[in-house]
């Protein structure tokens, strides 16, 4: 039997707009995008045509975009606004490529199997230095090269044109992405890969003068939200590796305007912080509403609750959230839903993380340093100021004495001005909550530093594999029981640079419980991949919506970066899981 899907060429045009503004750039995505918008898109993703939504939006045109779009307009109306799913997809056949096929793999020319001179130096088990030649030996597996056609005719693919290759995630991430960029670099730096690093920070700071900001990544589906900003750190890596001073000329102008993208409004939130005072707290806020295209449907059905035609604006406002919990990096965790809540509660946009803002401290800095490395002392004092103003806010609202920790904020109520007042918006410790340790919220401030370090040695989310992400096993990817390369790399170096002696015994245990983990996982399934347990070591981890992804980028730079620093130890004592009184009602 032919299932059929309902075309109605007059709900679309209630439902969809033609034209999507793009925040912070000039330019405009055209109503002839058809990977973010319009009647085709919808069919596909609703049908289902693909078991993942991000597959059909990968595809590139095999024609122009308004020849298709004129084509699919044509075919429905011959069928009534009634669609059989065979038709569609031999539609979709006819008129698109294989997702990632613009794409073509490529071999840097910086890249050695063998790795450079010096490969981990500390590390002497022929096992391990084998696991990391194979990992090394993954990054022209992940290298990606556009296809010419991609600059020749951009309103073909719903890839971004970008200046040089770059290194992808793996598996359903086919494009480079914004924060694991960061480190993915790390690992490009162990194996020699000074150039292909560069590179990649090239293509960031080309997509910023673009976009008016780095978009989440090098899709036009991406350009309506970012992720968390990490670029000033990559530039400030490279730099303090290269002490190029022609980088910086390059990168502070750019650095600047994405700076000014997260610090204006809709993302800059102004906020009570006592005394007559108020501070431009960040948030995440995607400039969109409508089901992501790579989500797709997934956001439709998590709105499904909501009546269409009575209660649009509450499913748009449902949608912004969503996109903008991607814009987190964190999609999705229980730290954006209402207490005890589900996807269908999600308040991202009401919400001022400790985590943004603790990144937007460290652009502060880092332009305050990058601009006084070239002379110019005005910017240098600016944001040096405003690190300091960010600083001083933050531990004045975020920052909780008794739990030695920052916490996420929720907007209770706005006033005439626009001035918030807030609360604290979840109890619950997550690792976001330490995040402006690593950030250097606390580094003039030791004993300050210390308790929160011990905040965090108690606060449960130490387990016997690695760093949980929180103590709420929610079904969610960033919950409890998973463990994430990034978060393992920034409570390492925290705990190493304000943890005094006790602190560095425990960050070179979690990196051999980490590494045990990773290398554990490997001798299973012969991959790395993006999460993992961290309650079981070389178990994978779960949840979400999409099945675990190998490859994979970031992990692989955060195991050769530890490789590289600290070697292989397994005999290392284990830091003991200690879980809080919280912990047990929590999960």
């Amino acid at each position: 039997m032919r299932r059929s899907a309902q075309i109605t060429a007059a709900a679309f045009a209630l439902a969809w707009l033609p034209v999507i503004s793009v925040m912070g750039q000039a330019n405009e995505q055209t109503e002839f995008d058809i990977w973010t918008t319009g009647p085709l898109l919808k069919a596909v993703q609703l049908a289902p045509l693909y078991n993942d939504s991000k597959t059909f939006v990968d595809m590139p045109a095999l024609t122009s975009p308004s020849s298709i779009q004129a084509n699919f307009a044509a075919l429905t109306a011959d069928t009534n606004g009634t669609l059989a799913v065979e038709d569609l997809q031999e539609f979709v056949n006819q008129h698109f490529g294989v997702a990632g096929s613009d794409f073509t793999r490529y071999e840097p020319a910086d890249y050695s199997p063998d790795g450079p001179p010096e490969f981990l130096p500390l590390v002497t088990d022929p096992a391990i230095r084998q696991w990391a030649l194979e990992v090394n030996a993954l990054w022209p597996y992940l290298s990606r090269i556009e296809t010419p056609s991609v600059a020749e005719q951009p309103s073909w693919h719903s890839l971004l044109t970008l200046p040089e290759p770059g290194v992808v995630a793996g598996d359903r991430f086919r494009e480079i992405y914004y924060w694991d960029t960061y480190w993915i670099i790390q690992g490009l730096l162990v194996c020699g890969m000074n150039t292909t690093a560069q590179d990649m920070v090239t293509d960031l700071l080309h997509l910023a003068v673009e976009y008016g900001h780095v978009p989440n990544g090098a899709r036009t589906y991406y350009i309506n939200r970012s992720q968390p900003p990490l670029l000033s750190q990559m530039v400030v890596l490279l730099y303090n590796t290269s002490k190029d001073t022609a980088l910086l000329e390059t990168a502070l102008p750019v650095l600047e305007a994405d700076y000014k993208y997260w610090t204006t409004a809709p993302k800059a939130v102004p906020v009570d912080i006592g005394q007559g005072k108020t501070f431009n707290f960040s948030r995440y806020y995607a400039n969109w509403t409508m089901p992501r295209p790579e989500s797709f449907l997934e956001d439709w059905t998590t709105a499904s609750f909501l009546n269409p035609t009575t209660q649009q604006t509450e499913r748009q406002e449902l949608w912004r959230n969503l996109a903008s919990g991607a814009e987190s990096g964190w999609d999705f965790s229980s730290r954006w839903f209402a207490p005890g809540g589900d996807e269908a509660t999600i308040r991202v946009t009401d919400i001022l993380p400790s985590d943004l803002n603790a990144y937007l401290y460290q652009m502060e800095s880092n332009l305050a340093y990058l601009n006084e490395e070239v002379g110019n002392t005005s910017a240098s004092s600016r944001f040096l100021s405003a690190a300091e103003a960010r600083r001083d806010a933050m531990n004045a609202v975020m920052y909780n004495a008794d739990q030695g920790r920052w916490t996420d904020m929720l907007i209770e109520s706005r006033n005439a001005q626009g001035v918030a007042t807030v609360t604290v918006a979840t109890e619950a410790p997550y690792v976001s909550n330490y995040i402006p340790l690593w950030a250097g919220l606390l580094d003039d401030q030791p004993q300050e530093a210390l308790a929160v370090v011990d905040s965090f040695y108690h606060s449960g989310l130490i387990q016997d594999a690695g760093i949980v992400t929180s103590l709420n096993d929610s079904g969610q990817q960033w919950d409890y029981p998973n463990a994430w390369a990034p978060l393992q790399s920034m409570m390492v170096d925290a705990l190493l640079q304000h943890g005094g002696n006790e602190g560095e015994r425990v960050a070179r245990s979690l990196v051999q419980a980490w590494l045990g983990n990773n290398y554990a996982g490997w001798q299973a399934i012969d991959k790395m991949v993006e999460k993992y347990n961290a309650i079981t070591s070389g178990e994978v981890g779960g949840g979400g919506e999409y099945s675990v992804q190998t490859g994979f980028g970031w992990t692989n730079g955060v195991m050769l970066n530890f490789l590289e620093r600290f070697g292989w130890n397994p005999d290392i004592a284990p830091v003991p899981a200690v879980a809080p009184q919280a912990a047990s009602s929590a999960r």
